[in-house]
């Protein structure tokens, strides 16, 4: 029987709902905590999210150009397949099975299932873990890698892979019901996340002041003690991006399911411009909110990182706590959906053409949807977030993530000198300056990034690499790929 094929059933709104919610997860809830630590400068930070985000945009205008001329499933894996070559196109689909797309799903599932604690009690199974001869802090060491902590949080791995397991077979049952519920929960939350705002200016201003937005104070005696040079400040500024770059990551993920959108060399375009206008101009908004209210030393030692709980504490009281935590898994439970949705058909292109479980190509019969493939996904998840080592690696994502990036930007110039001539529904605005500028901006973070992360090994504040590291993790698909491909021509040669 021929496999069925993709359902086209998304249009503009639920794409770019799914361009939203991919990106406005947890990240813009925690994230700015540790980049206060980082950089304890609101005017400074404030002008990393604004560069990050104009970056972000320049990366969005390459990616509307490349999915206008190939709007084929899988996105990116197509992209760099075409320009590339497949062995290419093969080793970031493997990352993004290994480490990005299932590291995320597994993370921010994890993030709900800790606000679900919240509202109700999880179990520690302390009696179980103690007849086993371990305890939650019991830690498995991997060569080369470090620590992960199995045992730990097993009542929150429960709950997140619930909710893995859940999304997965909802989103089997039709691109069109995940989407619709994509729509329904990023609109609310958006609507949730601008009434916050709203509460914390207008309320706030017994606690708020502008001052707090305005002051480097603690900058200007660092640089002036000594304490920092010129090259520690870069360093800083190169770490927060990272922060911000993570929070703001995800912007890409619509362009992998091109197959199932109503006229994708319009539609996509269109939402992925217009998604990222608005998470954007939310990050900002939000940011303002936080230094208004607690200024960047109360950012930056808000408990657990929760600095929209302590914003809105500061402002209501204990009173709103779970309100912030009801918003909080909203917005993972919108994310961990378009994060499950999109990743799959990665996969799935993948095993059409032979580079991945051949599984994973097959097609639901009835609700024509990549089953097999988000079946994968979702047990690879839940594999990595059971183990924890969702943690581990998902701090290695974001520099090779901006790798990846920036082949992207430069498969512009490359389509553009091979196929001159080529249909392009949309040509991004400003070319060659604004993909250039992508390329040479991202190019200094990932050395910046590198040569901090090689300083801060060598200080003895990080137990390896990172940035080395998750190269290193995507190299080892080189011998699944030379498997695949000698298993493809065997069965090509009958």
């Amino acid at each position: 029987m021929l496999n069925p094929p993709l359902k086209r059933a998304l249009g503009l709104y639920a794409t770019t709902a799914i361009v939203i919610g991919s990106v406005v997860g947890s990240g813009i809830f925690s994230s700015p905590s540790e980049m206060a630590r980082d950089l304890p400068s609101a005017p400074y930070l404030l002008g990393v999210w604004v560069l990050t985000g104009v970056l972000t945009l320049f990366g969005a205008f390459t990616q509307c150009e490349l999915v206008g001329q190939m709007p084929k499933t899988g996105g990116l894996y197509e992209y760099f397949r075409e320009v590339y070559g497949e062995g290419i196109g093969f080793l970031y689909g493997w990352a993004n099975f290994m480490i990005a797309g299932s590291g995320a799903i597994a993370a921010i599932s994890f993030f709900f299932a800790m606000y679900f604690e919240n509202f109700m009690p999880l179990p520690h199974f302390t009696r179980a873990l103690s007849a086993m001869g371990v305890s939650e802090t019991t830690p498995w060491n991997i060569p080369f890698l470090g620590a992960i902590f199995p045992y730990q949080f097993l009542g929150r791995k429960l709950v997140a892979s619930f909710l893995v397991i859940f999304l997965t077979a909802l989103n089997i049952r039709g691109v069109k019901l995940g989407g619709t519920l994509q729509s329904i929960s990023t609109t609310t939350k958006i609507l949730a996340i601008l009434a916050i705002v709203l509460v914390a200016f207008i309320a706030g201003s017994h606690v708020g002041t502008l001052s707090h937005v305005t002051s480097s104070t603690i900058i200007v005696q660092k640089m002036g003690s000594g304490g920092w040079s010129s090259w520690t400040l870069i360093g800083a500024i190169a770490m927060v991006m990272s922060g911000a770059f993570w929070s703001y990551d995800g912007w890409g993920n619509v362009a992998y399911i091109a197959g199932e959108v109503r006229e994708p060399q319009k539609t996509i375009p269109r939402a992925i411009i217009t998604g990222t206008l608005i998470f954007i101009t939310l990050y900002i908004v939000v940011n303002l909110a936080y230094f208004y209210i607690l200024g960047v030393e109360g950012v930056a030692n808000a408990p657990g990182d929760r600095v929209a709980s302590q914003m809105i504490f500061a402002v209501v009281g204990a009173g709103g706590a779970g309100i912030i935590a009801a918003l909080l898994m909203l917005s993972a439970f919108d994310t961990t959906n378009s994060t499950v949705l999109t990743n799959a058909r990665v996969y799935y292109a993948m095993a059409r053409n032979g580079l991945f479980n051949r599984g994973s190509a097959k097609v639901h019969e009835k609700f024509q949807t990549p089953h097999h493939a988000l079946m994968l996904q979702g047990a690879w998840s839940i594999v990595l977030l059971i183990t924890g080592s969702f943690d581990l690696i998902t701090s290695m994502y974001v520099f090779v993530n901006w790798v990846l990036y920036v082949l992207m930007a430069i498969a512009i110039f490359v389509l553009r000198k091979r196929s001159p001539d080529a249909e392009r529904p949309f040509k991004v605005p400003g070319y060659p300056w604004v993909p250039a500028i992508f390329v040479i901006f991202a190019t200094a973070f990932l050395i910046i990034t590198l040569v901090t992360d090689i300083q801060s090994y060598q200080a003895g504040t990080q137990p390896l690499i990172k940035s080395a590291t998750g190269i290193a993790l995507v190299l080892t698909g080189l011998p699944f790929y030379c498997y695949w491909r000698w298993k493809r021509r065997r069965v090509d040669n009958g």
